[in-house]
């Protein structure tokens, strides 16, 4: 399945771009995109500690990739004739990059890219009207950020399935962490549930919700540190327990630099 495949059906529902209310809401879901491409930038912090020479290229290549993004978002806003709101908190902890690599990996890169992919494809992509002339335009320049978040969220499930392998401890707290972050994609779309009932798109996002919370379940059993069956009460609060703990240490985790001690390796030459 390809990027441009919506994996959840709006059945036809689009927003009406000269209703003022529906200008408010695809301009809410547009600056949230355009913070988190702002913040991806960040993702140049992590060359510093790249384990390995491919995660040096892939950093450099995202960096460039989220800089393009953020103009890409910019040119939408002067397209669609529209202003940038500020970051609702909950994207702005949701994209908060975190020092220790396991934990970006993670939550950056393998889950909060693939949660930025669900927006773009499956809500924008659908649900523009594709009657507007600016549309089309619009359209094209998120099927391009499409194909390159895929790219970051294979890479972060290829990294956390490695990082897994060298530390199988890490698969409860990313269990954990994984649930906590779930609980805010509600609080998120709260800010205009009152307009739920009766809208031909937004109707649709309490199922859409529902949708991303098992596809992110899905991903982690894939991954290897959902568990088949979901625990009940206490297994998650454990679970969580120990996120919350790992995401406390992580704020105090100091990056230290990897390539400069594996380069000779990495290049084929012997290290002693």
């Amino acid at each position: 399945m390809t990027t441009l495949e919506p994996q959840f059906d709006f059945q036809g529902a689009r927003f009406d771009l000269h209703d003022d209310a529906d200008r408010a809401l695809v301009g809410f879901l547009l600056s949230q995109a355009l913070y988190g491409e702002a913040t991806g930038v960040f993702c140049g912090k992590s060359l510093y500690t790249a384990y390995s020479l491919e995660a040096a290229k892939f950093y450099v290549r995202q960096a460039r990739q989220e800089l393009n993004h953020l103009e890409m978002f910019a040119d939408i806003f002067r397209k669609l004739e529209m202003q940038p709101d500020p970051p609702h908190w909950g994207i702005k902890l949701l994209a908060s990059h975190n020092n220790y690599y396991p934990l970006k990996v993670l939550m950056e890169h393998a889950v909060g890219e693939g949660m930025v992919l669900d927006i773009f494809r499956d809500v924008l992509l659908q649900t523009l009207p594709d009657d507007d002339p600016r549309v089309p335009d619009v359209k094209k320049r998120l099927r391009v950020v499409c194909r390159e978040e895929e790219e970051h969220v294979a890479w972060g499930e290829q990294e956390t399935v490695r990082l897994l392998a060298e530390r199988p401890w890490l698969k409860t707290p990313f269990y954990g962490l994984v649930e906590l972050q779930l609980l805010l994609a509600p609080v998120i779309t709260r800010a205009f549930s009152k307009r739920f009932s009766g809208h031909p798109v937004l109707s649709h996002v309490p199922r859409f919700v529902d949708h991303v919370r098992e596809r992110v379940m899905a991903q982690g059993r894939r991954l290897g540190f959902v568990p088949e069956q979901r625990p009940g009460v206490l297994g998650r609060t454990w679970a969580m327990t120990w996120g919350i703990a790992l995401y406390v240490r992580s704020q105090f985790s100091r990056s230290q630099s990897k390539l400069d001690k594996r380069y000779l390796e990495e290049l084929g030459f012997s290290a002693s």
